[in-house]
């Protein structure tokens, strides 16, 4: 009789205390640090992480004030990037600041939020630093720069939850810390970060058999932007794989039955709803939601507040135009269609955005490198996956359960998160955009570090080839990062002629 896949409580592979130690964490190149002081395969991926996560949140926090218009010396000198027009001035306008003549929010009043149409945990964060450091930029953007640092941290656990070796995690955080479309969000005072960050700890907490505090969070998560519950797809397509592999193959997974796999998902579903509407109801009094259209306060209480955002996105659900930012999430997997978010350039200024320096290119797009070595790693996990569900070339041994827990996790979240928008854009004619695919990323990078993971180890003849293949992809995405910086002095990508 074969011995069946040893498969942990958490994921298709086995945790790290359930593995044999060095189990699936083969560390990349030579052992050049063996024998130095306090270096060794456990910690090594660790003290990268540290420098990952360190020269990460420097790219992010540097020039945070900029770009400013001369001569730079109030507030609304420094120029709001992309929806930081809305969320910002809504902060402001929370924490006591009148609302500009220019703004979109021009004429509210003060302590409510005019930007009714999303609930308001964002937006009280940002409105509490301000209260905290002071209304500027830094207070503005400080929030989602902590919270791109906790995202790289969570790419780190999310991988580790499923079984993934520390060097698989390391790399995941890596891939984060290195695309710009990410970077972006973690550095404005956007809703991007917010959702994709609670979205990945959310799982961490859920792959861990914690349902009852993954909803808390997601409840919290979707009180900063409704999306984040559409990660429970992901949940679900990894309890229906789950079952046909136990139910059709006979595989034995530690704790795991039907029963107890709707329990969690009914559990964490029924906390984030909960959390989710008393959280709305409790903010509603902090930061009474206000229409600026009408130019009065949304009544109803909690429902009449959740009529509105949903009479909003109704009054959005039409067919764009070709010359608009909307796109379509089947583009989303090939970068078509990006938004450029600001581009300054003070030799030959934009209307309205004359006397305003440094020249930056803010690009809301996905590292191209990265998503093309995504989007292999993906088709081979799913050709894995389904040659394991047809009971075809199963390899039964840990290493190769932990490398199936990481491809399900990442074909699942992409699935999980990209079909809600998809759905959305086809049978409600829902507009979308290209910034909606920042929550899939997290599954863009499990892919990649899947592939990076099959690569590894690949010769042919006398050659590691494997190794060469990863170094080069190495420098595609770092050179890419690099050249998409938002303040790399270089040809704007909304100038080049592959952008479409």
């Amino acid at each position: 009789m074969k011995q069946q896949t040893p498969v942990s409580q958490s994921g298709i592979g086995l945790t790290e205390s359930e593995r044999p130690a060095g189990s699936n964490d083969r560390s990349p190149g030579k052992s050049w640090w063996r024998g130095r002081p306090g270096l060794n395969r456990q910690t090594l991926p660790l003290l990268l992480l540290v420098v990952v996560s360190a020269i990460s949140f420097g790219a992010r926090i540097a020039w945070i004030g900029e770009p400013c218009r001369a001569p730079c010396t109030t507030p609304s000198d420094h120029v709001l990037i992309f929806d930081e027009s809305y969320y910002v001035t809504a902060a402001r306008a929370i924490a006591g600041i009148k609302p500009g003549p220019k703004t979109p929010y021009a004429g509210s009043p003060t302590g409510v939020d005019p930007n009714s149409e999303h609930p308001q945990l964002t937006k009280l964060i940002m409105a509490g630093s301000i209260k905290l450091f002071g209304d500027g930029p830094f207070a503005w953007r400080i929030p989602s720069i902590l919270l791109g640092s906790l995202a790289i941290l969570g790419m780190f656990l999310l991988v580790r939850s499923v079984g993934g070796g520390r060097w698989q995690a390391l790399g995941a955080s890596m891939l984060m810390a290195a695309d710009d479309f990410i970077l972006i969000d973690g550095r404005i005072g956007t809703l991007e970060i917010y959702a994709v960050t609670a979205m990945i700890w959310g799982a961490i907490l859920y792959l861990q058999r914690r349902p009852f505090a993954a909803g808390i969070l997601l409840g919290i998560g979707a009180c900063c932007k409704e999306i984040v519950p559409f990660v429970g797809l992901t949940f679900v397509l990894i309890e229906l794989y789950r079952w046909f592999m136990t139910s059709r193959r006979g595989v034995s997974i530690d704790g795991w039955s039907i029963r107890t796999a709707l329990r969690r998902l009914v559990i964490c579903g029924v906390c984030t709803i909960a959390v989710f509407l008393g959280l709305v109801e409790a903010f509603d009094y902090v930061a009474p939601p206000y229409d600026p259209i009408a130019h009065k306060l949304v009544g109803g209480g909690l429902i009449g507040h959740l009529e509105h955002m949903v009479h909003y996105r109704i009054g959005t659900a039409n067919q764009p135009g070709p010359n608009t930012i909307a796109s379509s999430p089947w583009g989303w997997l090939v970068d078509y269609k990006p938004i450029t978010y600001l581009f300054i350039n003070p030799a030959k200024p934009s209307p309205n955005l004359e006397n305003i320096y440094p020249a930056v290119n803010f690009v809301g797009i996905i590292n191209p490198p990265l998503l093309a070595g995504a989007l292999i790693g993906l088709l081979i996990a799913i050709i894995g996956l389904g040659r394991i569900m047809a009971g075809r070339g199963v390899k039964h041994d840990t290493e190769t359960g932990n490398r199936n827990g990481l491809a399900l996790l990442s074909v699942a979240w992409v699935l999980g998160t990209w079909i809600p928008f998809l759905v959305l854009r086809l049978f409600f004619l829902r507009v979308t955009y290209f910034y909606y695919a920042s929550v899939i990323t997290p599954g863009i990078y499990l892919g990649a570090v899947y592939l990076c993971d099959r690569l590894y180890g690949r010769r042919i003849g006398r050659w590691r080839t494997g190794r060469w293949l990863l170094l080069g992809f190495g420098v595609l995405v770092l050179g890419a990062a690099v050249v998409l910086y938002p303040f790399t002095p270089v040809t704007p990508l909304a100038q080049l002629p592959f952008r479409w």
